[in-house]
């Protein structure tokens, strides 16, 4: 081996050095943020609530015939007692005027609002895993009078939610589900590509200090 040869071989060997570590912290990296994933993907499996109208803690001066509120995901209907939706005002009485309706994300109650004041949606859906979820949010109201409420909700629409039978819903929970196995999916893959980038490097590297050697 030639005194050229053995100074490039000595060059080339702390670059692939550099180059494999920064490959494999990389690798690490992105097989953490893959486990990381992994619980928040059961987690996000549960519709919830991305807006309403009227909105969370807002002031609203006009009259309001309904109160909607739009989740991350299809809600199911199941049967027509997929969603129950109450409004009260700090007294408690209700203001709903008939049961909740459920179409895709979206859940509509019609209500007659009382007097001025603040008045709390409480709701309780079938989210697309299947699972009860519920929550509340509150907004004031300084708008017409146009109802005097009730005690209680209205007795037809019912007071607990039954989450419906598993293979219903099998292909919303799959769908609601997806979005973190996508996440995953796209990591791994950035695993991997990482790896032949690294195969590569060291095939090419190795080449060189052979074709070094011989010269």
């Amino acid at each position: 081996m030639t005194r050229a040869s053995r100074s490039a071989e000595t060059r080339e060997s702390p670059r692939l050095k550099r180059v494999s570590a920064l490959l494999g912290a990389a690798a690490a990296v992105l097989g953490a943020a893959a486990l990381a994933l992994l619980p928040a993907g059961a987690a996000s499996a549960h519709d919830y609530l991305v807006s309403s109208s009227p909105a969370a803690n807002s002031t609203v001066t006009a009259a309001t015939p309904q109160i909607t509120l739009t989740f991350d995901d299809i809600v199911l209907d199941d049967g027509g007692h997929g969603a129950l939706v109450q409004v009260t005002d700090a007294a408690g009485r209700n203001f709903e005027t008939d049961c909740a309706s459920v179409e895709a994300r979206n859940v509509t109650v019609p209500v007659a609002l009382g007097a001025p004041g603040t008045y709390r949606v409480t709701w309780q859906i079938v989210s697309a895993d299947g699972h009860p979820v519920s929550d509340s949010i509150q907004f004031t109201y300084s708008g017409p009078k146009a109802g005097d409420g009730r005690e209680g909700p209205i007795a037809k629409c019912g007071a607990t939610v039954t989450a419906p039978a598993a293979q219903a819903t099998d292909a919303p929970a799959q769908a609601s589900v997806s979005k973190s196995v996508v996440l995953i999916i796209s990591v791994a893959g950035g695993v991997v590509v990482l790896a032949v980038i690294a195969v590569v490097l060291v095939i090419v590297l190795s080449r060189r200090r052979s074709g070094q050697r011989g010269e």
